[in-house]
């Protein structure tokens, strides 16, 4: 299906975007979301990671990867709709408005692709 297949891409454009240059700015995009965290748990926890910021951008675009990848090849498509839409959701409490609106608009684009999805071939 071409959406499964446009999420892919969008997560693995996130993937190469991530490695490539949010790497680089690893620490103050941390510190950002530290500092605009809006739930107040998640505080705490950015300034942890905020000392391996690199670390966690790099697994991010791991993670990312693997999602694009499941989806553009059509393996574990619900699956992996379902870690995409778990890990968009998760970012929403470290991310100040607006930023965070359009990750809740995207789980739920997620859901719709997901119980669209025909095929979800196992692997």
């Amino acid at each position: 299906m071409w959406a499964t297949r446009a999420v892919g891409v969008y997560f693995t454009g996130s993937a190469v975007l991530n490695a490539v240059y949010t790497v680089r700015i690893a620490h103050r995009l941390m510190g950002w979301l530290r500092d605009n965290a809006w739930v107040p748990p998640y505080r705490p926890v950015l300034q942890v990671l905020e000392r391996i910021a690199p670390t966690v951008v790099l697994g991010t675009a791991a993670f990312e990867a693997v999602v694009g990848y499941h989806l553009l090849r059509g393996r574990r498509v619900s699956g992996a709709l379902r870690w995409a839409q778990a890990w968009v959701l998760g970012l929403v409490p470290a991310l100040p408005w607006p930023y965070w609106v359009p990750n809740a608009v995207s789980a739920a684009v997620f859901e719709v692709v997901r119980r669209r999805s025909f095929i979800d071939v196992p692997g």
